[in-house]
């Protein structure tokens, strides 16, 4: 099964958009269709998801974009390389929820 293409780039956009309420809303749709995608679509979403936690600013956003990478990650598809942006995240400013994400992903794939 797959989300097409269409449906892809609507989510890229929505998880680069300015506004937080649509890069919410993004990792909402991604949780809801995650069982959805295909192994491309999975890989290109988890490195898109981890850039944007890698950036984001609204605690409320990256508490969802957190989510949504480790609920992509239960399909099995993601790989270390995909998720590699979380490097860049310091645990030390990371919100609770934030950190609990963070300290699985981290043991997944670091």
């Amino acid at each position: 099964m797959a989300i097409g293409n269409k449906n892809l780039l609507g989510i890229a956009g929505d998880l680069s958009s300015s506004s937080p309420k649509a890069r919410e809303e993004a990792s909402e749709r991604i949780c809801d269709w995650v069982h959805s995608f295909d192994r491309r679509e999975v890989r290109t979403v988890a490195t898109l998801l981890s850039s944007a936690v890698a950036t984001e600013e609204d605690r409320d956003c990256r508490e969802s974009e957190l989510n949504a990478l480790s609920e992509l990650t239960a399909s099995g598809l993601v790989e270390a390389e995909d998720v590699v942006a979380l490097r860049e995240l310091r645990r030390d400013l990371l919100t609770e929820p934030d950190a609990e994400h963070y300290d699985y992903l981290a043991s997944e794939y670091f």
